[in-house]
């Protein structure tokens, strides 16, 4: 395990409503860098989202108080986004899982 507090992630809002021509809005808010330790996703909630046509990709764990309800986290400012997943709050602490679509499941 490394030194805590020693990873760096980028968090971000997903756009919402339209563009100028009606269309769904997909931009993404400023990037905002926090201070996480990586953690290893639990293999039932693994399979289970595997199941159902979801690959879980990485945890992180933040401080409560540095996650804004944000939907898209980043492993550098120039990574492509991971959309969050699933929360879990453990006090003064939040656990972040974030996945991609999996290819191998019809959704």
């Amino acid at each position: 395990m490394g030194a805590p507090w020693s990873d760096v992630v980028y968090l971000a809002h997903q756009g919402k409503g339209q563009d100028e021509d009606g269309f769904p809005d997909n931009s993404q808010g400023e990037l905002r860098q926090v201070f996480a330790n990586k953690k290893s996703i639990r293999s039932q909630e693994f399979y289970l989202a595997k199941q159902n046509g979801y690959e879980l990709t990485h945890m992180y764990e933040l401080r409560s108080i540095e996650y804004k309800g944000e939907e898209l986290l980043f492993l550098t400012k120039d990574s492509p986004p991971h959309t969050i997943f699933r929360t879990y709050e453990k006090g003064e602490f939040i656990e972040v899982i974030c996945l991609k679509r999996s290819d191998d499941h019809a959704v």
